[in-house]
């Protein structure tokens, strides 16, 4: 959305979200923050950590501004854990510390207050490593006073049933 510093291109979220008003049908924002898709003018920019922090910061205010009252519930943080329960390295934890989790968060309650905002992963179907350090993640983030509204489970569907731990993880 952002291909190069302060120059936007939201042509195609605009045309989703005019189909889903013509359809009666509700905007989920999938995702603000993900240590995927990060544009080359931000992982190979000369910014400092702090100039670094404002980008994300911008960008998350920019998004959920622009789309405040299209997009109901927001997934602020994508994919934030490894498979071992580990804060997965991106270049936001590498250059903003464990911070910009709760940081993003509050940026974006800031930014529309009444958007719900979950953070998501996948791998966490079943009572894991993982779903365990998410779990505890949210609690702690909880615990900080840190808007997070739900987890989202993005569970990648096979011909392989769910983990019979599912509903009891769920819970």
């Amino acid at each position: 959305v952002e291909p190069s510093p302060g120059a936007y291109n939201r042509s195609a979220a605009d045309q989703l979200i005019a189909f889903a008003q013509q359809h009666g049908q509700e905007v989920y924002g999938h995702t603000l923050v993900w240590h995927r898709q990060v544009p080359d003018w931000v992982t190979n920019g000369p910014y400092s950590n702090s100039e670094l922090e404002g980008l994300l910061r911008n960008h998350v205010e920019e998004e959920v501004r622009y789309f405040d009252g299209r997009v109901w519930a927001w997934d602020v943080v994508n994919e934030p854990l490894n498979a071992d329960g580990t804060l997965r390295e991106s270049i936001w934890l590498q250059r903003l510390g464990p911070e910009y989790l709760a940081d993003a968060f509050r940026w974006a309650d800031a930014a529309d207050p009444d958007a719900k905002l979950f953070i998501n992963d996948f791998g966490i179907e079943g009572i894991n490593a993982k779903s365990n350090a998410l779990y505890d993640l949210v609690a702690s983030l909880l615990d900080e006073q840190v808007p997070i509204d739900g987890i989202g489970f993005q569970v990648h569907w096979t011909l392989d049933p769910l983990p019979s731990t599912f509903a009891k993880n769920l819970n």
